[in-house]
């Protein structure tokens, strides 16, 4: 679902740019920065790059693992939601004022569109409920931290929380049958 989720992400943005340029060239893709060698160096440069920082288990969303099924219940571990830490890069490395424009326009299109569900399109992933994106505020000190844990060189960048990625396998733990009604006498 991760994989789902980033690449969706990508598509749409790159099919914005595409379509702002008039081109058929790959503007936005999914991809590590850290120890980048020669050969993925160029796969991301002149591209706006779409990498996972982090990840952190949603605490707020429902923990119920229990559904409805036929006469009975059945029950199952709790989902496991997620938000997802994404930074947006640019990798411009021998145009820097393309890499500010190019940043400047991810961040319009993703501030005009921070939602993204079934509505917004019929390739919208089937097994994603809904994607959403904030914007983070980082301070320089925890700019510096990230880019030196990635061992990349700093890029303009943003750093955005990707909201509420559920994941749920529908195995059947245990069938409790339902209630049928009370037996009981007071005598």
């Amino acid at each position: 679902m991760i994989h789902q989720a980033l690449h969706y992400l990508a598509d749409q943005l790159d099919g914005f740019l595409r379509a702002r340029f008039d081109s058929h060239e790959q503007h936005a893709v999914v991809w590590g920065l850290g120890g980048t060698d020669a050969g993925a160096q160029a796969h991301i440069d002149n591209r706006l790059v779409l990498s996972l920082v982090n990840l952190e288990r949603e605490t707020l969303a429902g923990r119920s693992g229990t559904v409805a099924r036929g006469d009975g219940y059945a029950a199952r571990s709790p989902a496991l939601h997620l938000n997802l830490y994404v930074l947006l890069s640019a990798s411009y490395p021998q145009d820097y004022p393309q890499a500010l424009r190019l940043l400047g326009m991810a961040l319009a299109y993703f501030q005009a569109r921070p939602l993204f569900d079934a509505h917004s399109g019929a390739d919208f992933p089937r097994e994603l409920e809904r994607l959403q994106l904030e914007l983070v505020n980082l301070s320089i000190q925890e700019l510096n931290n990230l880019w030196a844990i990635m061992g990349a060189k700093y890029l303009p960048s943003a750093m955005y929380k990707l909201r509420l990625l559920t994941i749920q396998e529908n195995w059947i733990d245990e069938v409790v049958p339902a209630i049928q009604g009370t037996a009981g006498r007071v005598g």
